[in-house]
Parts: C-alpha cells; structure tokens; sequence
C-alpha cells in the first residue's frame, strides 16, 4: 500500500508541475516588451532604402555601319589597260597611282590636229595679208592699160582712114591702098573689143574676191576655232585619265574591275575605294520611340563582331524627315532612319559591321532612384509603395510619381525621399498600419 501511494503522490506532482510549464508558456506569449507586441505578431518582409544616384533612359536601334566617304573611279573612254598596279583591299593613299593606261591613240590624234592647226593658221595669215587681193588688183590694172591702149590704137587707126579716104575720094590714092588702111581699123576695132572683154572679166573677177574675202577670213577662223577646241577636248581627256589613274581619297581598295590587258567599260566602275576612318552608322527607330530622337544625343554601340564587353561612344547627328516602311519577320513595319557618328573605336568599326545603338534620350544625376520591385498599382493605375515606419516597424501606403526610366530603375520625382525605407516585393494583402518585420 505504501508503495502505490508514493507512486500515485509523483504522479500528481508531475501533472502540477507540467500545467505549471505550459501556463508560464502562454503567459510568455502575451507578454508586452517596451510597448511592441511580440514578434510572433509582425509580418515579415524585406526592406530597401532610397538612394541617390544616376539614371539614363534609351532607345535601342539596331545600325550597320557605312563609309562615309567613298570614290569610284569611272573612264569615259575605252582604253586598253596596260598596267594595274593594287590589289583588293590594299591600303592607298591619295595621289597613289591605280593604273595605267594606254592613251596613244588619243595622243596620236592630238598631233594630227596640232599639225592641221598650223596649216589652217597659215592659210589665215595668208588670207589676212591680202596676197590674192594683191594678184587681182594687178590683174585689174593690167586689163586696164591694155583696154587704154587698145583704145588709143583704135582711134589712131581711124583717124588715120578717115585722111586717107579723103585722098582716094580727091584720087590721090588708089582704091587697094585704101582698103590696107581700112582693114587696119578693122584690126585694131576687133583688139579693142577684146580688151573690153579682158577688162570686164577682170573687173567681175576682182569685185567677187573683194566681196567674198571677209567671208572667207571668217570661215578661216572658224576652221582654226574648231581645231582649237578639238585639241583642247583631247588635251582634258589626257589630263582626267591621268587624274583618274590615282587615288582621289586615302582609304581601302574594295573593288576591281580592271585585269592587265583588257579594256576599260564605259559606265562600270574601275575602282572601289572606301575611307575606313570615316564613318557612320545607319540605324532605324520604331515610330513610336522616335518622337525622343534628337541630334546631339549620347549613343552606346554594342555588337558582337565588336567583341565582348566592347562599348563604343557615338552621337546622333541627323533624324530622317521621313518614315520608311521595312519588311521585318513579324510583318511590315514603320521605322525612321538615323544617322550616328561613332567618336572612337576606328580599329574595330568596318563597313557593313551590324550594330546595336543604345540612343541615350534622358540622363540625370542626384536624383532619387528605385528598383520597379517596390512599386504597386490602384485600380486607376496610380503607383504607390509601402513605407516603413522605422520608429514603430509599421507600414503606410505612400503614393508617388515616377520620372524616366532605364532597365534597372526608375526615377522618383515626388513622394519618396532618400534615406526612407520601402517593402521590396509587398504583397498586395499588406495593409496601412500592418506590424512588419524586416528580414534578409
């Protein structure tokens, strides 16, 4: 019996002791420490504080690289090619010689007119002296003195018939000596009658030079004109094609058309040269995001043919006026062009190089910035974030107004200072006035 009650005696010292245990425990949870409830009461979130810092906004564009500068060399002439003296994608500089060419037939027909030239000129030197105005005039004044003389014989002669037809009417004279006398007259009308002649025709002769003589210095002139300018066409195809056998820029070969032997085509290129130092890229903007364009903006080029974590800086210079429609994978799309001048990375940019532009359209220093994983919507769309009361570890819904955004942050213009504390990731459940705890 004794033994049953000792044992039944540390039974109920056992049942004592562990109600005493477990009413110790729920007292402890109800206890109040400095004011705050328990722990065991707050919810737990994770916290960041606003800073100040840097924010930029952008607009990617995907670009190719262009030359800026580019020759093509074009012969207006067929000419047999003697001699090429570069090969594709060497490097020139300007006034190198590219080729040469074979320009004998032009300077064949260069002498040919020279020589025509200075006989043309001769023959005007000799019309301007009057030579054949000369010839005539004495032609003229011979006919002249000839018609005069004849003349003057003619009249003689008939004087002298008339005396002796008075001596035969008086019969001193026989009928036969009279008709010597009169077949003189009859000679010497008939040279008279040919020295008119002579004269006429020398006069008509004279009178046609002297009225075509002007002309025919004009004509002359013309002629030595003519010759003139031919000489000086052919003179400036030779001086062109001298040109053009040399390089017009510093810069690349990136095509040839021209082989040693062969002739050059009229309308095709005989060299491609690019200036590889200077360059731009062409990149397209959706429509929507060109309203933000400018020239003068910032620009970040990325690329793989770059190399990995290659940035290069660049700048907008000039905004399409117009839009251009493109065929893209998902359909046809508006885009506008714009034209960006890289400021460094000459050693690695190349023509016809795909790009990707980073256009920077707004930057800002010194301002309040936030991750977009604080951040919650109303029904009206209005963003709000949960701040932490850090004096009692509540929280309140505290509306805000957002500025530029980049991929990382946003910036805060108004309702967040730096140094206030926000839920990261709140919950839409969490309520103004809800206890919070901070956790990692």
């Amino acid at each position: 019996m004794k033994k049953k009650t000792v044992a039944i005696t540390v039974l109920v010292i056992a049942i004592i002791a562990l109600m005493i245990f477990l009413n110790l425990n729920k007292n402890n949870d109800l206890t109040v420490s400095s004011g705050v409830i328990s722990k065991k009461n707050a919810i737990s979130v994770k916290a960041t504080t606003i800073e100040t810092g840097t924010i930029s906004s952008y607009v990617s564009a995907p670009g190719q690289v262009k030359e800026v500068n580019k020759a093509q060399i074009f012969f207006d002439t067929p000419l047999r090619v003697l001699n090429v003296f570069v090969d594709k994608y060497d490097l020139v500089q300007e006034g190198d010689r590219l080729v040469e060419l074979d320009v004998s037939t032009l300077t064949d027909e260069l002498e040919r007119l020279k020589i025509q030239k200075e006989i043309q000129s001769i023959t005007l030197k000799k019309l301007e002296s009057g030579q054949n105005l000369l010839s005539l005039e004495t032609n003229l004044a011979s006919a002249r003195n000839a018609y005069t003389r004849a003349e003057d014989a003619y009249n003689s002669a008939l004087e002298e018939y008339n005396k002796q037809l008075k001596l035969y009417e008086s019969g001193v004279i026989s009928e036969a000596q009279l008709k010597q006398y009169d077949q003189a007259l009859k000679d010497a009308k008939s040279a008279l009658d040919n020295a008119q002649i002579n004269l006429e025709s020398a006069e008509k002769s004279y009178d046609s030079s002297v009225s075509s003589y002007d002309l025919d210095i004009q004509a002359q002139v013309k002629n030595v004109e003519l010759l003139s300018r031919q000489i000086a066409e052919i003179e400036r195809k030779l001086s062109k094609i001298k040109s053009l056998e040399k390089s017009p820029i510093t810069g690349y070969v990136t095509e040839i058309y021209l082989t040693e032997g062969g002739y050059t085509v009229t309308g095709q290129p005989a060299f491609t040269i690019i200036d590889s130092q200077n360059l731009e890229i062409s990149a397209t903007v959706d429509e929507y995001n060109s309203k933000d364009i400018l020239p003068g903006q910032k620009v970040r080029i990325t690329g793989d043919a770059l190399g990995e974590n290659v940035e290069l800086a660049g700048e907008v210079i000039s905004v399409a006026p117009v839009a251009t429609k493109v065929q893209s994978t998902s359909g046809t799309q508006t885009v506008i062009e714009v034209i960006i001048e890289p400021k460094e990375g000459f050693d690695v940019l190349k023509p016809g190089l795909n790009v990707d532009c980073e256009i920077i359209t707004h930057e800002k220093s010194g301002i309040p910035v936030a991750e977009f994983n604080i951040f919650l919507e109303d029904k009206d769309k209005n963003q709000y974030v949960m701040l932490i009361d850090k004096d009692n570890m509540t929280v309140h819904q505290k509306y805000v107004t957002l500025g530029i955004y980049s991929d990382m942050l946003v910036e805060i213009m108004d309702g967040l200072e730096p140094g206030d504390m926000v839920v990261v990731d709140p919950q839409p459940s969490l309520k103004d006035g809800d206890r919070v705890k901070v956790v990692e």
